[in-house]
C-alpha cells in the first residue's frame, strides 16, 4: 500500500509539474523567468511586425479588390490593433518584462477573432482551417505554463463552436467543429512536448552557465558573470545602488590563524551577504577579501537599513577563536545617479567610498557623495 501510495504522489507531482512547469520543478521554472521573459519578448517583436506586415498587405488589398471589401473595417482594425502591440513590444516590454506574456495573449486574441471571424460570418461557407492551424500552431512560438496556454486553447475552441453553429450550416458547423476540438486535443499534444523539451534546454543551459559564472569558495558569482549582468541591468536604466566590501585586516587574520581559517572567514561573511540581501539583488566575490553587491530599485534608508543588518549579523556570527574579537567589514556605496548608467564610473565611485570608509576608521560603511 505504502509503495502504491507513494507511486501515486509521484504521478500527482509529475504531472502537476508537467501541467504547470512544463516538466520542471516550480523552483527551477521560476529561476528560468528571466530567460523565459526574454526569449518570448525576442519572438514578440518578430511576430507583431510580420502580422503587422501581413495586416498591412491584406488592408491595402480590400481597398482594390472587390472581394476583399466586405473585411475592409476588419482588416483596418487588425492593423491597428498589431501595429500597437508591436510598438508596445519595441518600447514598453524591454523595461517591463512582466507585460509580455500579457501582450502574447492579447496578440493572440486579435489574430484568433480574425481566425474565427473570416471562418464564421465573413466567410460562412469555408471550412476553419485558419483557426485550426492557428490553434496548433500558434502556441507553439511562445514558452509559458501549460495549463494556460490549455485554457486558452480551448476557451477559443468553444467561442468558434458557438459562431460556427449561428452563422454555418448545421453540416459544416459539425464538421468544423469535429476538426476543432481534434485540433485543440493534438496542439496540446504538440505543445506539452515542445515546451517541455525548450525548458528543459534552457534549464540544463542555465545550470552550465551558472557553474561557470560561480565562485566555487563562496557560492556568490565571479566577477566576469557579475560585471556582465550590471551592465545588462544599467543598459535598461535600471535604477538603484552598488556595494563594494571588503574585509577588514583580512591579511592579519591568514597570518594569525592559516589560510584555511580565512577560507572559512570568507564562507561565513559569504553567507551573511547572501542572506541579507534580496533574490533579485547581486552578489559576487571580485577575488581575495573583496564582495560586490549590485542592488536594484532600492532608496537610501532601505539601502543603509540592509548595510546596518549585514554588519550586525557579521559581529555577531563571523568570529576569531582564541581572542573572541570579531570580524569587521568596511563598505563604499553609489547610487546610480553619481555615475550616469555607466558601470566603470559607479564601480570608481563605489570604490572611492570604500576607501573613505575606511579612512574613517573601517568597520563602517559610506555612500558616495555624502
Amino acid at each position: 500500500m505504502a509503495a502504491v501510495k507513494t507511486d501515486n504522489n509521484r504521478f500527482r507531482t509529475k504531472a502537476r509539474n508537467m501541467l504547470f512547469y512544463g516538466g520542471l520543478s516550480k523552483e527551477e521554472y521560476e529561476n528560468n523567468i528571466y530567460n523565459i521573459e526574454q526569449k518570448n519578448q525576442e519572438t514578440l517583436l518578430i511576430c507583431s511586425m510580420l502580422i503587422t506586415v501581413l495586416f498591412l498587405g491584406l488592408f491595402c488589398g480590400s481597398l482594390f479588390l472587390q472581394k476583399m471589401a466586405d473585411a475592409k473595417l476588419f482588416y483596418g482594425f487588425m492593423l491597428l490593433a498589431n501595429a500597437i502591440i508591436f510598438m508596445l513590444a519595441k518600447t514598453v516590454t524591454p523595461k517591463k518584462p512582466k507585460l509580455v506574456l500579457v501582450m502574447w495573449y492579447i496578440l493572440f486574441v486579435a489574430f484568433s477573432a480574425y481566425g474565427v471571424m473570416l471562418n464564421t460570418f465573413l466567410r460562412p461557407t469555408l471550412s476553419a482551417t485558419t483557426i485550426c492551424v492557428f490553434t496548433v500552431a500558434g502556441p507553439l512560438i511562445i514558452i509559458d505554463r501549460p495549463i494556460r496556454v490549455f485554457t486558452y486553447t480551448s476557451t477559443l475552441t468553444i467561442t468558434f463552436i458557438i459562431c460556427a453553429v449561428n452563422a454555418k450550416s448545421s453540416y459544416l458547423a459539425f464538421a468544423d467543429s469535429v476538426n476543432l476540438i481534434c485540433c485543440t486535443l493534438l496542439g496540446a499534444v504538440i505543445y506539452t512536448m515542445l515546451n517541455g523539451v525548450k525548458l528543459r534546454e534552457m534549464s540544463q543551459a542555465q545550470q552550465l552557465q551558472r557553474e561557470m559564472d560561480i565562485d566555487r569558495l563562496t557560492m556568490l558569482l565571479n566577477k566576469s558573470a557579475f560585471v556582465d549582468r550590471v551592465q545588462d541591468r544599467l543598459s535598461q536604466k535600471t535604477e538603484g545602488a552598488l556595494l563594494v566590501m571588503d574585509i577588514d585586516n583580512f591579511k592579519n587574520i591568514n597570518d594569525s590563524y592559516g589560510h584555511d581559517f580565512g577560507d572559512v572567514i570568507l564562507q561565513r561573511i559569504a553567507r551573511c551577504i547572501h542572506e541579507n540581501f534580496r533574490i533579485t539583488d547581486l552578489c559576487a566575490r571580485f577575488g581575495g577579501d573583496e564582495y560586490v553587491t549590485f542592488v536594484p530599485e532600492i532608496s537610501r534608508d532601505e539601502l543603509v537599513g540592509m548595510m546596518d543588518k549585514l554588519m550586525k549579523q557579521i559581529r555577531e556570527e563571523v568570529v576569531l577563536p582564541d581572542s573572541g574579537n570579531t570580524v569587521g567589514i568596511s563598505i563604499g556605496a553609489a547610487f546610480f545617479k553619481a555615475a550616469e548608467h555607466d558601470y566603470k564610473d559607479l564601480f570608481h565611485c563605489a570604490d572611492n567610498a570604500l576607501y573613505a570608509a575606511k579612512k574613517m576608521g573601517k568597520n563602517r560603511y559610506h555612500i558616495y557623495g555624502e
